[in-house]
């Protein structure tokens, strides 16, 4: 599944601290999602039950960071810069993780004015899904998204993106990620102590088919983000989108 490596880290011709971080991070995506496509295409199995939920989990998580790192180059270079210093240790939390609270969901309630001037720099959430990146990101791309997508020759694997709102992508991306990341979870850390909650393969299916769709149409839309990084033209984006949407249907 390169096409959702692509599509959520962008193009390999970049240089420097970023292009590492991005390769292996287009290596992880790439991998995990590839698993998870065999689990959601081919017949269940114990390992469908068993490992399908966590290859949607790592794809879920590293998706998100990809986009955070291209979206916020900073936080990229920052991570990748730390943890290559001597002290850093893997077995010790570092307070300047990544981490899907702070990092992907906003952890403080968004001000109630966005502009207003007596907001304190700190209280501006850059999360993936925060109001204020909503509002200069993802709503502008999804619009440029929408123009462009309306141009194209009728397709039915983009119906879907057809379909979109600017006003309520990101509402509902960060909903359908939360649910997600609560769903995958439960399995991954095997929360289950009745035979009656364990997941059957129709919820791990559903679960892989929902993150694959919700990572695959933000990484999609990311390509229509003036500033983001590393990305590619909009003609090789909705390629190989549509290659992807090929195999998971």
């Amino acid at each position: 599944m390169n096409q959702l490596g692509l599509l959520l880290c962008g193009k390999t011709s970049s240089e420097g601290i970023a292009k590492i971080a991005l390769e292996q991070l287009h290596t992880s995506i790439t991998n995990f999602s590839g698993r998870a496509v065999r689990y959601l295409n081919d017949a269940a199995t114990e390992d469908t039950l068993s490992f399908g939920p966590f290859c949607a989990r790592v794809l879920l998580e590293n998706a998100c960071a990809a986009l955070v790192g291209r979206l916020d180059s900073f936080r990229l270079l920052y991570l990748s810069e730390f943890q290559s210093q001597p002290e850093y240790e893997h077995g010790k939390r570092a307070r300047s993780a990544f981490s899907w609270t702070g990092d992907v969901i906003p952890d403080d309630k968004p001000p109630t004015q966005l502009w207003s001037v007596d907001n304190d720099i700190p209280k501006i959430s850059r999360a993936l899904f925060s109001k204020h990146t909503d509002h200069v990101y993802w709503r502008p791309a999804v619009e440029c998204a929408l123009d462009f997508l309306s141009q194209q020759s009728a397709n039915p694997l983009l119906a879907d993106l057809t379909a979109l709102d600017a006003e309520s992508f990101i509402s509902r991306s960060k909903g359908g990620s939360l649910q997600l990341y609560s769903t995958l979870s439960k399995a991954v850390h095997w929360e289950f102590f009745s035979t009656a909650l364990v997941f059957d393969e129709a919820t791990v299916k559903n679960a892989i088919r929902d993150t694959c769709l919700l990572v695959g149409q933000l990484g999609l839309i990311s390509h229509f983000i003036p500033t983001a990084y590393a990305s590619l033209t909009p003609s090789v984006a909705l390629d190989q989108y549509i290659s992807f949407r090929s195999v998971v249907a």
